[in-house]
Order: structure tokens, then sequence, then C-alpha cells
């Protein structure tokens, strides 16, 4: 094989293919070499999906000394149950007919978390030092004395590399939280095959390829990093490698060495996106993704038209003349076909920075005319365009099921600092209108925005609860000043003051392993950091009860039950067989002896407060809960909207719960 091409783990991207491998591959592939694609991301996940592993953690269940470790064993033990149902609808999408499928995929994803709990790989770093640091050690250790996520991703690793015996290795970064799984990979493979050239690409290698370059575990197993779009250097590279091109004329490639060294660029990339053709998704695994339904993405565009939001680092790289490309609608349309005829999919996830949304209905037009039939999801912002009911309708009929959106509040102040480019005073007419289209909503929301008010935030927040039914939230997270952004590159334009400790700043009280990365930084005038994150926590409780999703914590130790519904008729409720009643041992203790006990979903991640004066529970697993006053009857009909399990009439007095 001429390339072996690897996306590393780990990453939340798990709902379809992450897209630099399948436009990668799909170039290469057409310029006459051959490649094998490996998401070892998603290969890992459906490995750590594992009998023993997962037995061995269901043990501490009666032994547990606390609510947390209790709460993950009784996880483990979950998914022990249904692991058969679970793998084979995770990975060949056969019917789960006792969980159904959301169910299966939320229970495959905490299973294979629970099993990265201290992974080296789920490490959240404070500075490249640090992670430098960790990633020669770790790679130098025995791969025995390593955590068994890591030992797996080593199996992997020499399963790939067998199996395609590579004459060249790249491997896309797209994600911080790859960074150090990255390096630890290219170093393996540097031991195993001291001259197998190594390039390291993608986002996070555009964004600092500067300090990369400085570090030692990098120097030492990687020869190249691309940073530019990746598609003519991967090729270029290929030539070289196989000896048809002198090194000096691969585009977009910094050349490495384990002395220091680092040359630039000889000269940047001539493809253009409109000669790029569409991803090659051949030998991935495209049914085995953590998704209910079958989703793959695209893309229409490379950087995005508007480009100006001072936070975005994606956006901020198109402002270059020539920087922002545009696929035609008949290009859009051609590689839309392509992914469908060539998998069987055929609903399609645009996930441009921002989406041009009048390109893409244009080529929706097309598809629909060659005969097509396609579901697609888009990522934009709440554009003007949006305002007119027509065109939504349009959109719905042309296949749009949904739109990720970014919601930066309510405060036109705000918006305008931060060059956002939308007019708040559009959003209730937008959101109004796809909800009529029945177009969902997901909105990603982002707080710590600048000089923001306690007054302006509640605002904003407001504006979300009068409208809970027509969104979801993909994500809660503070601004991050990120690399290349128009916020770092002028802070005090901005009223923004740059610590001077290079540590990095992220997200990892909210997001997935940190979430984005980037410096730390105060505000002028502003809130400090804690104000800021209370106020997005609060806000998230907040829009959660809105919601009418549990009041309390997500998970262990917190607590809590679902908002108020009308009281139930059934006295009794039979909990699903994944539910699991917390030891008597963990009871919640009130004042004069108001009892609670606790009872976990490990599917929704919640841990329910039942009072023992309203609600009694079997002593025998899987037993139903019986009410014993109208509170406890209108308790379990929250449970039965929660989906804990079924409302059911009182069992003979022979069957009842004896506590």
């Amino acid at each position: 094989m001429d390339l072996l091409l690897l996306f590393p783990p780990l990453t939340e991207a798990t709902l379809f293919p992450y897209l630099s491998l399948p436009y990668l591959a799909g170039h290469v592939r057409r310029s006459g070499y051959s490649a094998h694609q490996v998401d070892l991301s998603i290969e890992l996940v459906h490995r750590l999906l594992d009998g023993p592993a997962l037995t061995e953690m269901a043990e501490a269940l009666d032994e547990a000394a606390d609510l947390p470790t209790w709460y993950r064993a009784a996880v483990a033990d979950a998914a022990l149950q249904h692991l058969g149902e679970v793998r084979d609808f995770v990975l060949t999408k056969d019917p789960a007919p006792r969980l159904g499928p959301v169910r299966a995929v939320r229970m495959a994803r905490q299973a294979a978390q629970l099993l990265l709990r201290d992974s080296a790989l789920s490490h959240v770093w404070d500075d490249f030092d640090s992670l430098d640091r960790s990633v020669l050690r770790w790679s130098e250790s025995p791969v025995g004395s390593l955590d068994f996520a890591t030992r797996n991703l080593h199996v992997l690793l020499t399963e790939a590399l067998d199996e395609s015996a590579p004459r060249a290795v790249g491997i896309s970064v797209a994600f911080f939280s790859q960074l150090a799984p990255a390096l630890l990979i290219a170093r393996w493979i540097r031991l195993r095959h001291p001259g197998l050239p190594i390039c390291l690409g993608g986002q996070q290698v555009m964004l600092r390829h500067d300090e990369l370059a400085a570090m030692p575990s990098v120097r030492t197993a990687v020869d190249a990093l691309c940073v530019t779009a990746g598609e003519e250097p991967l090729e270029r590279w290929l030539s070289h490698v196989t000896g048809n091109t002198p090194r000096s004329e691969v585009p977009g490639m910094r050349w490495l060495s384990p002395e220091g060294g680092a040359t630039a660029p000889t000269r940047q990339p001539t493809l253009r996106f409109k000669d790029v053709g569409a991803p090659d998704y051949g030998g991935l695994k495209v049914h085995s993704y953590l998704n209910d339904t079958v989703v793959l993405s695209m893309v229409s565009c490379v950087g995005c038209y508007w480009g100006r939001c001072v936070f975005c680092s994606y956006g901020n790289r198109s402002l270059a003349r020539g920087a922002y490309q545009q696929a035609s609608p008949r290009q859009l349309a051609d590689a839309i076909r392509h992914i469908v005829e060539s998998t069987g999919i055929d609903f399609v996830t645009v996930v441009d920075e921002n989406t041009n949304l009048r390109l893409l209905a244009r080529a929706m037009r097309l598809v629909r005319e060659s005969g097509l039939r396609v579901r697609f999801n888009t990522r934009n912002r709440l554009e003007p365009i949006l305002l007119d009911p027509a065109f939504c309708k349009e959109l719905a009929e042309l296949g749009c099921e949904g739109m990720a959106v970014g919601y930066e509040g309510v405060t036109q102040r705000l918006l305008d600092k931060l060059d956002k480019g939308v007019d708040a005073a559009d959003f209730q007419a937008i959101l109004d209108n796809l909800a009529a289209a029945d177009i969902r909503v997901n909105l990603s929301v982002m707080g710590g925005l600048l000089d923001e008010t306690e007054e302006e935030a509640e605002e904003s927040l407001r504006f979300l609860e009068r409208n809970r039914e027509k969104f979801a939230v993909d994500a809660f997270e503070l601004m991050v000043v990120e690399p290349e952004t128009l916020l770092l590159a002028d802070p005090r334009r901005h009223g923004v003051v740059l610590d001077t400790d290079m540590s990095f700043a992220d997200n990892r009280e909210l997001n997935y392993l940190g979430g984005r990365v980037g410096r730390r930084h105060a505000v002028v005038g502003g809130p400090g950091r804690p104000e800021m994150l209370r106020r997005l926590k609060s806000g998230m409780r907040r829009i959660s009860a809105a919601a009418g999703g549990p009041t309390g914590a997500g998970g262990p130790p917190g607590a809590g039950v679902a908002p108020a519904h009308p009281p139930a008729k059934h006295a009794a409720l039979r909990p699903h067989p994944w539910i699991r009643s917390a030891p008597e041992r963990f009871d919640l203790r009130g004042p004069g002896g108001g009892d609670s006990s606790l009872l976990a979903d490990p599917v929704r991640e919640q841990v329910y407060s039942l009072p023992k004066g309203h609600v009694t529970r079997s002593a025998a697993p899987g037993g139903p809960l019986i009410a014993t006053s109208a509170h406890g009857r209108s308790l379990l009909g929250k449970l039965a909207a929660a989906d804990v399990g079924a409302l059911c009439d009182v069992p003979p007095p022979a069957m009842r719960p004896t506590r």
C-alpha cells in the first residue's frame, strides 16, 4: 500500500467518519496511488466493548465504597447484560429489540467511556511541555505496562500496519484531544519501522506547527508537518517517496530533523477545491459509528464565506485573498450522488463552518431532479434568508432535517463586537420559521463573551427558555482565545488581556477532554472566568429544566427527579432492565427521617432521588416501584416520562416491595 491514513483517538467525532481521511484518500486514489484509511478512534470504541474488561469493573458493584464507584460499576453491569445487543447494533446496525437504537448507542458510549477513564489517551493537558514529556515516556514504556485502552490502541495500530504494509503514513489531527495519541502513534511506528516516512496534518497542525516542530517527541518521530490543506501535499509527497519528485517540489510541508531543524514550505498548494473530487469512504466501517441512524458527511466549501467572527480560528483563515473556496451547485450535487451511489447511504451532513444555504438548495434541487431523494443536515448561522418561510419550507421539502447553529446570545452590542454578522432581532422569526418547517435546530451555546453583563447574559438565557421547544443543545462552552484568530492577533482591540503564562485555556469543566484549547485571558471591565463559568452552568441547569429534563446532575453524585407532569393514574412503575437501585448505604438522609433511596439510569447518565415516604422499591432486582401517596404517583409519572420504566398496576400483595 502506498499510503496508510490514520485518524487517532480520542474525539467525539463518532457519529460518522470525520471527513479528513475520505477526502485525502479519494484524492490520492484518483491520482493513481493506493491508500488504506483507518479511523482508530471508532475502532478503539469497538475494541473497548469488551466483555472481560467490563466484567472486571462490574465486580466492584457490591463492594463499592462510594456512590461514584458504585455508579461506574452499575454502568458496566448494565452494559454486560445487554452487550450482545449493543455490539450487534453498533457494529452492523442489526435490530436492538430490547434497547432500541438510541439506547443501544448511548449504552455503547457509556461502556467505552468507562474503559477510557484514567487512560493516557484521555488525559487533559496543561501545557505542551507536559504533553511532550508524557508522550516520550509512554512510547518508551513496555506496552504491557500501559492502561487497557492504550494497549488496545497499540494492537489496532499493529494490525493496520501489518494489513497495509505502507510506504508512508499520514496522521490527521483535527482535534486537540488527538495530539498526544497521534504523537504516541507516530513514535510507535518509528520504533517498529525506523525508515517509514511519517507526516502529520490536519487542523491542529495548521494551528500549532511552530510549537510542534520544537517538541522532541515530534522531531524524533515525524518527517513532515503539513501546514495547509492536505490533498496536493500528500499526492506530491507520495511522488517524492516513490522517487519521482524532489522534496523541493512538495508544497505545504515543513520538513523536520531530529536535531531540531524545521524548513518552511517551499511553496503553497495550487489545487483548488473545485478540482477536488468527492470523499471516498472505501475501507471505513461507515455503518459502525455511534449513531442510531447511518449518516455520512461532506463539505460544500473550504473556509467560511463570512470568516469575520473574531473567535473562530477556522473562519479567520478564510479572510486572506483566495482562501475561501466554494463548490459549484453541479459539483456539490455530483458529490452527493457519488456518496449515495457508492455507499447506499442517503443521509448526508454538510459540515461546513458556515454553509451557503442558497448554494446548497440549488445543489439539492439538482439531486432531486436526478431522481435521488436525500436527507441532509447543515451547519450555519441564523442567516437572514431564513426569515423567508417559503425558503425554510423548500429546504425541508428538499430533505433538510436539521441545522447546527452557534448561539452567542441576543445582545446586539456583543454580536457586533464579535463581528458575528447576524441580527439578534431576526432570531425569533427564524426559529419560528424553522419550527414550522419541521427543521430541527441544534445549538452550541457560547458564554464568557468579552464584557457581557449579568443583565445581558440573563436576557440571552430568557430567550432560550422562551423557545425551549424549538431547539436541542449540542454543547455549552466558554469562549477561548484560539491560535490564528483575530482575537489573538489584536487582543487590545477587543478589550482582552492575554496571560503571560503559556499554560492552556480550555473548557475541561464543560466539554469532552477540554474541548477547544487556546490562551488564557482576562477581559477589561468584564467578569472573571469563575463568574463566567457560574453563569453558564446556571444557564445549563435552567435550559435543562425548561426542556423537561432531569433537574439533578447529569450523573453521580448529583441526584434529581424530572420536572412536573400530571399525576400518574397508576401507582406502580416497573423499571427497565438496565435501571439499577443503589444500595441502602448510599441513601440520602434528610431532616426528620425524610430519607430517599437512589435509582440510577446508566443509559441517560442520571441518578434519581426517591423519597421513601412516598415511593417504596423492591429488594429484588428489577422489582416494581410502588407509590404510597399522591406525591409518589406524581413522581412515578415523572420517572416514566424520563424513560426509567413503564407505569403499571399495583402488583398483588405477595409481589409487593419489601422496602
